[in-house]
């Protein structure tokens, strides 16, 4: 009983630190540079990626939870977390739903994440 009591709090303790490490990960200025999957796009699509999105849009996620979002020459601001697997950020603003994007890379200086159809890389400013 004692060994799966450890065990138990052992991999709650693991998660929450892999949880903070991803949030230190994530935590900064990220402007978009480039999308994975812009086979799928048709030419409107990318020419408007390319006039709108790369080096446009940015997310800047702070430390405090709170999250700043520049796109299309409109900003937006609220709060954001780590989904409990931390494979997920999501965004929660005043109206409407949260929005949940999956983490598909994540390094020191770069963030992928798949926004509905679109799969994006950015870098951190």
């Amino acid at each position: 009983m004692k060994k799966k009591t450890l065990m138990i709090i052992l991999f709650a303790f693991v998660t929450l630190v892999m949880n903070a490490q991803q949030n230190e990960l994530i935590t900064g200025k990220w402007i978009f540079k480039d999308a994975y999957n812009k086979e799928n796009i048709d030419k409107e699509g990318l020419e408007f990626m390319k006039s709108e999105v790369i080096n446009k849009m940015t997310f800047d996620f702070n430390k405090n939870g709170m999250f700043e979002a520049y796109m299309m020459g409109e900003t937006e601001r609220g709060k954001w977390k780590l989904s409990k697997d931390s494979k997920k950020i999501i965004l929660y603003i005043s109206e409407g739903p949260p929005a949940e994007f999956t983490i598909l890379k994540l390094t020191k200086n770069e963030l992928a994440l798949k926004l509905g159809l679109g799969e994006f890389l950015m870098q951190k400013s």
